[in-house]
């Protein structure tokens, strides 16, 4: 499958901060979310299914967003958003329409200077909650919903490792429970928290990885059907691979090299062979890398890909309905958007109208 791209840039508000893509106004299109730390507010662009986007639509949050997730918080069939406020501690909860709308927010109270956020049912009552990073108050914050837009006023609050800054939900020891890792910026080292099914955390099980990790993402990289990490270290221009053994434990890393201070990590199967590949946005170095797994743990040397001025963050998704991975990446200093749609090889092209040809030919050697 080709890794071969052709770029776009679409501007949104002042300083890219967070991306995320989701189906807004319920027409098979991909949509995309950007958060605008400088503006307060968030972008919302509108696909049209081939890989272009509307113009943007902005919508005022509290002061210094930092991220955006995408969950349907409260319960009637369509997508919301979930925003952390950087400056005002709280996360806005906006309101999803159905045709690409979006409500006021309704204001959350968490912890000292949040920054990414996850959604997951933390207490398995089949509402979504909110779990996210305080970086100043050196923990996370838990708000559970009740399936109507709403959470609880008082956040649940548990301790993490010095300067929290990244936050992913999965299963990682196979009990049912989602469970959260937290990747913690000064005491380089990812946090477990093993999930009790009620909305409850226990204390981290901290692994080490490399100088500065900002980044995180899950997923299963060497096919054991045991969930992974990928950890971004901005510090060594490398991601750290953490491999979990179902039991909630990880064991020792192994680093693979990408651009300058990665910050941002998406996981997909970006060459169609049933691996899953990572997609990491690189800061200093303007470009996004993109590192092809094998299905069994390792990655290949890194594939770079400009794009605009401080690539902030980046989401994997299929904006132009062609059953290929695509690529979106914020620009934190060109206020702008790139969005990568993934473009057969020439090689490939070559093959298709040669085989083409070659059955022209045939049918003409029979008319003969």
């Amino acid at each position: 499958m080709s890794l071969n791209f052709s770029r776009t840039d679409f501007l949104v508000g002042n300083t890219p901060l967070s991306i995320a893509s989701g189906n807004f106004n319920d027409d098979i299109n991909q949509d995309l979310v950007v958060v605008n730390f400088e503006s307060n507010d968030i972008s919302v662009l509108l696909g049209d299914g081939t890989g272009d986007f509307s113009n943007r639509t902005d919508i005022a949050v509290g002061e210094a967003p930092t991220f955006v997730a995408v969950g349907d918080v409260n319960n009637d069939g369509i997508l919301d958003l979930a925003v952390a406020n950087n400056i005002d501690n709280n996360v806005s909860i906006l309101l999803g329409d159905g045709v690409g709308n979006f409500s006021s927010p309704t204001n959350f109270s968490v912890g000292n200077s949040p920054v990414p956020l996850t959604i997951g049912d933390f207490n398995n009552d089949g509402n979504l909650d909110i779990a996210v990073v305080n970086f100043e108050g050196d923990d996370v914050s838990v708000l559970l919903g009740n399936g109507t837009g709403n959470f609880s006023l008082n956040p649940d609050n548990f301790v993490v490792g010095d300067g929290p800054f990244a936050v992913v939900t999965g299963l990682f020891d196979d009990d049912d429970f989602l469970d959260l890792a937290v990747a913690n910026a000064f005491s380089d080292d990812v946090s477990i928290l093993l999930g009790d099914g009620i909305g409850n955390f226990g204390s981290p099980n901290n692994f080490v990885v490399g100088d500065r990790p900002d980044a995180l993402a899950v997923g299963d990289f060497n096919s054991d059907g045991e969930l992974d990490l990928a950890v971004g270290n901005a510090d060594d221009n490398d991601v750290s691979i953490l491999f979990g053994d179902g039991l909630g434990s990880f064991g020792n890393r192994t680093d693979f090299p990408v651009g300058l201070l990665p910050p941002s990590i998406a996981v997909g199967d970006l060459n169609d062979d049933g691996n899953e590949d990572l997609a990491v946005a690189n800061f200093f170095s303007n470009d996004v890398s993109l590192l092809l797994g094998d299905g069994l743990g390792n990655f290949s040397f890194p594939r770079n890909i400009d794009v605009g001025d401080a690539a902030r963050a980046v989401v994997i998704g299929d904006f132009n309905n062609d059953n290929r991975e695509d690529l979106a990446v914020a620009n934190f200093n060109s206020d702008n958007i790139s969005v990568l749609v993934a473009t057969p090889e020439p090689n490939a092209i070559f093959g298709f109208i040669l085989l083409g040809l070659l059955g022209i030919a045939t049918k003409w050697s029979k008319l003969r």
